[in-house]
């Protein structure tokens, strides 16, 4: 599975209406440790264990900045998990660790 581009409002807020489990990596690509953590972020999703139980979506915070502040989101890059319309964690930074521990206890 690849990492889908959230590219409105309305399709971030039909996702949280969707009840769905999904993890969001918001970043710039004038960020350098953003365009890291980006290629990480898609070979988590690439991982069939992982993909099969979360949904993996990307926010580029300069073209959606009404989702920005609908999740308040203060650095970048930051990574956020949604279950059943609400968010259950989040983290910022390039702790690639942390990172792949928050989306894989999601997906437990």
């Amino acid at each position: 599975m690849s990492v889908t581009p959230i590219t409105s409002l309305q399709q971030f807020q039909a996702l949280l209406n969707s009840k769905k489990l999904f993890v969001i990596n918001f970043w710039a690509n004038w960020r350098g440790p953003c365009r890291i953590q980006k290629i990480v972020f898609e070979k988590l999703a690439a991982q069939k264990d992982v993909n099969e139980k979360i949904e993996f979506f990307s926010v580029d915070i300069d073209e959606q900045s009404e989702i920005v502040q609908e999740v308040a989101v203060r650095t970048v890059p930051s990574y956020m998990v949604f279950k059943d319309g609400s968010k259950i964690d989040e983290c910022t930074g390039t702790y690639v660790g942390k990172v792949e521990t928050m989306i894989i206890q999601a997906a437990a």
